[in-house]
C-alpha cells in the first residue's frame, strides 16, 4: 500500500508543476504602445484662458528632451486581471484526508453549489464599505505640487482626495480637486447622533449618479440623481438658482429635469451653494434632504465643472501606422500644441465630476475643436486606494452641454473624430484633479489600432473658508 501511495503523491506533484507552468505562461491582453519611445506633448487648451506660464509652458518641438515622462505601461484589461485593492479572504474547502488504511482512499467532498438567485444585478459597482475620516492635517499636499503638471497623474507618493465611498473589489471613489471639501463634510456627518449618521451613509450609499447642467443665460440650475431604492432605480429632479456669493439658495422638486422624468415619489428639497472664493461656479455645494419625518436622510453633494489644460501622449515618429484617420487626430492634438491658426486644432477642454460625500462620484472631459469635433469620455471616478492607476471602460458623449442651451445652434457638434475612437479607458487618476485616458483607434482595413493617450488636469480655483456659515 505504501508504494502505491508514494507513486499517486508523485503523480500529483508532476500535474500541479505542470498546472503552474500553464498559468505562469498565459499571455495578457494588455493596452500597451506602439512602441517603447513615446512622444510627450503638452498645451493648455482654452484659448482664452490658456495658462502658458512656468510649468504650463509648452514642450519647445525642436528639443526631443523637453518633455515630460512617457506614457505608463497600462494596467491588463479588467475582464482579464480585474483589479482588486483588497480580495476577501475564501476560505478553502475542507477535504478528507486519504484514508491510510486498507480500504481504498476517500475523495474529497464536492462543494455544493449554491442555489440560482432571480436577484436583478446591480447597474453599477455597489458601495460596500465607507472609509474613516482622516485625521485633521493628513491630507496636505507637498508645497511643490503643481496642478498643471502632468507627471503627478501617475505620482504614487501623493495624497488622495476621497468621498469615503469602497467598491466591492477595493477600488476608492475620488474627488477631482486638491481641496478638503469632501473630507470637511465627512467628518461633519460624523458629529450627528448615531442613526441619523446611519440613515445619511444609506442614503449616500444609494446614489448612482448625479448631474446638474446650468443655464448660462438665466443661471437656473437643474440636479438630477438617480437613486436606487429596493429593486427599482428612480429619478428625482430639484430646480433651483444658481447665484454667484452671497447665501445658498433653495432648490425644490421639478417634474422632469436634463432630459430625465421624475419617477421617484419621496420628499426632496434642499440648498445650493456656489463655494469659489473668487464667488464664481466652478464647485458647488448642493445639500439635499430625502424623505419625510422621522424617516429623512441628509445627502451633500459636489458639483465641479472647470477648464482642463492637458498633455497629449503621442507615438514616436515613424511609430504609428499611416491610417488617415489617426493621422487627422494626430495633426488636432499637434496644431494644439503648436497653436497653429488652423480650424483642426482645440478650442476649449473641461472636465466636470459629480462626487457623493460618503458614496459614488463620477467625472466626464471633453475636447471641443474650432472644426467642432467633440471628442468627450464620462465614467466612474475611480482609484487604488494605493497607487493611481486603473484601467475603466469609458463610455463616449455624443452631445456638448453648451449645445443643449441653444433652442437653435448654429454651430452644431461634430461627431467624426469620436467615431474614429475604438476604445477609452481610464488609466490614471491621483484623485486630486488629474486624469489620464488613453485612446485606440477603431480597427480599419489592414491599418494598426493606433494609440495615444490625453492627460487632463483642471485649473484649480481656491474656495471659500470651509466654515458652517460659509456653507449655508
Amino acid at each position: 500500500m505504501l508504494p502505491m501511495l508514494h507513486k499517486h503523491t508523485v503523480i500529483t506533484a508532476a500535474l500541479l508543476a505542470s498546472l503552474s507552468l500553464t498559468a505562469c505562461g498565459k499571455k495578457k491582453d494588455v493596452l500597451a504602445p506602439p512602441t517603447e519611445q513615446q512622444t510627450t506633448q503638452k498645451t493648455g487648451s482654452d484659448s482664452e484662458t490658456s495658462n502658458t506660464n512656468g510649468q504650463g509652458e509648452l514642450p519647445d518641438p525642436s528639443n526631443p528632451n523637453d518633455t515630460l515622462p512617457p506614457l505608463p505601461e497600462p494596467i491588463p484589461d479588467t475582464k482579464v486581471n480585474p483589479p482588486k485593492a483588497n480580495p476577501p479572504k475564501a476560505n478553502p474547502p475542507k477535504t478528507t484526508p486519504p484514508s491510510t488504511g486498507g480500504g481504498a482512499p476517500s475523495k474529497p467532498s464536492t462543494p455544493v453549489p449554491p442555489p440560482p438567485t432571480t436577484e436583478i444585478p446591480k447597474q453599477t459597482p455597489p458601495v460596500v464599505d465607507t472609509l474613516p475620516v482622516p485625521a485633521p492635517g493628513t491630507n496636505r499636499l507637498p508645497s511643490d505640487y503643481r496642478s498643471n503638471d502632468a507627471s503627478n497623474a501617475t505620482n504614487d507618493a501623493l495624497s488622495k482626495r476621497m468621498t469615503g465611498a469602497v467598491t466591492e473589489d477595493g477600488l476608492v471613489y475620488t474627488s477631482s480637486s486638491t481641496d478638503d471639501l469632501l473630507t470637511y463634510l465627512r467628518a461633519r456627518n460624523e458629529k450627528v447622533g448615531a442613526e441619523s449618521r446611519r440613515a445619511n451613509l444609506a442614503a449616500a450609499a444609494s446614489i448612482l449618479s448625479a448631474k446638474m447642467s446650468v443655464d448660462g443665460l438665466s443661471g437656473d440650475a437643474v440636479v438630477t440623481l438617480k437613486v436606487q431604492e429596493g429593486r427599482d432605480v428612480k429619478v428625482y429632479n430639484v430646480a433651483g438658482a444658481s447665484v454667484n456669493g452671497g447665501y445658498a439658495s433653495p432648490v425644490k422638486s421639478v417634474r422632469a429635469g436634463n432630459g430625465e422624468k421624475s419617477t421617484g415619489a419621496r420628499a426632496l428639497s434642499g440648498t445650493l451653494k456656489c463655494l469659489d472664493l473668487d464667488g464664481g461656479c466652478e464647485t458647488t455645494f448642493v445639500r439635499l434632504q430625502i424623505g419625510t419625518s422621522p424617516n429623512t436622510a441628509i445627502i451633500n453633494l459636489v458639483f465641479r465643472n472647470s477648464p482642463a489644460d492637458l498633455y497629449f501622449h503621442l507615438p514616436a515618429q515613424g511609430a504609428h501606422s499611416d491610417n488617415p484617420e489617426f493621422l487627422l487626430i494626430q495633426e488636432f492634438a499637434l496644431s494644439t500644441i503648436q497653436r497653429l491658426n488652423v480650424e483642426n486644432k482645440v478650442k476649449t477642454s473641461k472636465i466636470s465630476s459629480w462626487e457623493v460625500v460618503n458614496g459614488r462620484s463620477g467625472f466626464n472631459v471633453s475636447l471641443k475643436g474650432v472644426n467642432q469635433e467633440l471628442l468627450a469620455f464620462a465614467g466612474p471616478l475611480l482609484a487604488p486606494e494605493a497607487g493611481t492607476g486603473v484601467n475603466i471602460n469609458l463610455s463616449r458623449i455624443a452631445k456638448d452641454q453648451e449645445d443643449t442651451l441653444d433652442l437653435i445652434s448654429l454651430n452644431n457638434t461634430k461627431l467624426n473624430y469620436a467615431n474614429y475612437i475604438g476604445e477609452a479607458r481610464l488609466i490614471a487618476n491621483n484623485g486630486l484633479g488629474q486624469v489620464r485616458i488613453a485612446l485606440k483607434m477603431r480597427k480599419r482595413g489592414a491599418y494598426a489600432q493606433d494609440q495615444l493617450a490625453i492627460t487632463f488636469m483642471r485649473r484649480i480655483k481656491p474656495l471659500v473658508d470651509l466654515t458652517d456659515d460659509n456653507l449655508k
